[in-house]
């Protein structure tokens, strides 16, 4: 099966098209194709993701199935055959439109075992899956049946005991006696709970925003947050804990399952590399580079910047602070004003837990200099009211 950039690159040819035109008739932004055509980012909006699939004139089970293999360790979903329990519920959520995240929502099945599920393989328990075959139409014995095939390979791999796997085709599971029959009445095997920093890195990921903003949005203490992400370390205090577990889509058993192991082993979120996230005007400038064959340091001066403001741009995905910087990355871009004011926007809303990850602070947050600066101007009293404060933030 192609991948969604190959299609898109054909398309492009055959139409003697520009990226620029498809995007403005597609209705999807320009930094958005670009990351397309240029690094596979599938799109995470399924308003995009419908567009695409209109432009390219795909049906929903060959889009789904474009979308899975396209997707960070994608799967091929074969067309012919039986499909594994992954295969089966990652081909019905994206021929539906769905994404884990907005799957959750609808089903009130926990995201990250939604994840564990399309990510990773994993079984969730038969009341579970008798949750996700009705909410997505599936037979009930064909999902069952799939989880039956998924457990056999995961005991071959070495991921499942053999005790807990009986063997039987699918035409032998009743519909009433599903779940017993798969689970030789015998409980699943258990799985380690994933860890609320590494559930937290990915849900902010999905949602395509900042850690501030994800922390903004979903009322958790941004300085709570950052710790968790960077040091592992969960909060404490069930004012912040409570939100987080919303925040999450979790069970509140799934959540305190979580939060034991997180407090026990604390451990870090891994944080994606350069090429798995970045801005649309990171995006921008990038092809700009590439298209150019410029090195960092033919960039900086062709902007008339530092080398180190180049950098930040390309490699990291800062947005700079400076009007004058702006305007010369909009004229370098060849942008009209409101062209390239929505791009800054998008880079703002749409950025991912790279470009504004746990070791950076929120754009609009002072530096550690003025912050230095500030508290050598206070007297005693305004130092240890600001101490408890930060101590009220953690």
């Amino acid at each position: 099966m192609p991948q969604l950039k190959d299609l898109l690159q054909n398309h492009l040819s055959q139409q003697e098209t520009s990226a620029r035109a498809f995007a403005e008739r597609a209705g999807i932004s320009y930094p958005t194709v670009l990351a397309l055509l240029h690094k596979g980012s599938v799109p995470r909006k399924p308003a995009h993701r419908e567009a695409l699939r209109r432009e390219l004139n795909l049906g929903q089970d060959i889009w789904a199935s474009v979308l899975a293999v396209s997707q960070r360790d994608g799967i091929d979903i074969p067309s012919e055959g039986p499909l594994s329990l992954r295969q089966m519920v990652l081909k019905a959520l994206l021929a539906q439109g769905f994404t884990e995240q907005t799957f959750a929502k609808v089903s009130n099945v926990p995201y990250a075992t939604l994840m564990g599920m399309t990510r990773k393989g994993a079984i969730p328990r038969a009341d579970t899956l008798a949750v996700v075959a009705e909410k997505l139409g599936l037979a009930l014995p064909e999902v069952m049946a799939a989880a039956q095939r998924s457990r056999v390979d995961r005991v071959h791999d070495g991921a499942e005991p053999v005790s807990d796997v009986i063997l039987l085709a699918p035409d032998e599971v009743a519909e009433e006696d599903a779940p017993a029959a798969i689970l030789g009445h015998a409980p699943p095997a258990s799985e380690e709970p994933p860890f609320l920093s590494q559930l937290a890195a990915d849900r902010i990921a999905e949602e395509g925003v900042s850690v501030a903003g994800f922390a903004r949005t979903h009322g958790i203490p941004y300085i709570s947050l950052h710790q968790l992400l960077t040091t592992g370390v969960p909060p404490q205090r069930s004012t912040v804990l409570e939100p987080l577990a919303q925040a999450l889509g979790l069970s509140e058993q799934d959540f305190s399952r979580s939060l034991r192991r997180s407090t026990e082993t604390p451990t870090p979120a891994s944080q994606p590399s350069d090429d798995e996230a970045s801005t649309p005007l990171q995006d921008a400038l990038r092809e700009l580079v590439r298209s150019r064959n410029l090195t960092t340091k033919a960039f900086a001066e062709l902007a008339d910047l530092s080398v180190l403001t180049a950098t930040k741009l390309l490699k990291h995905g800062d947005l700079p602070g400076r009007v004058s910087t702006h305007e010369k990355l909009r004229s370098l871009l060849q942008l009209a004003p409101a062209d390239y004011q929505e791009l800054v926007r998008r880079s703002r809303s749409e950025g991912s837990v790279r470009e504004s990850g746990p070791d950076s602070a929120p754009s609009d947050a002072p530096t550690l200099e003025e912050l230095s600066e500030l508290i050598r101007r206070l007297g005693p009293r305004q130092r240890s009211a600001l101490k408890r404060f930060i101590l009220d933030l953690t």
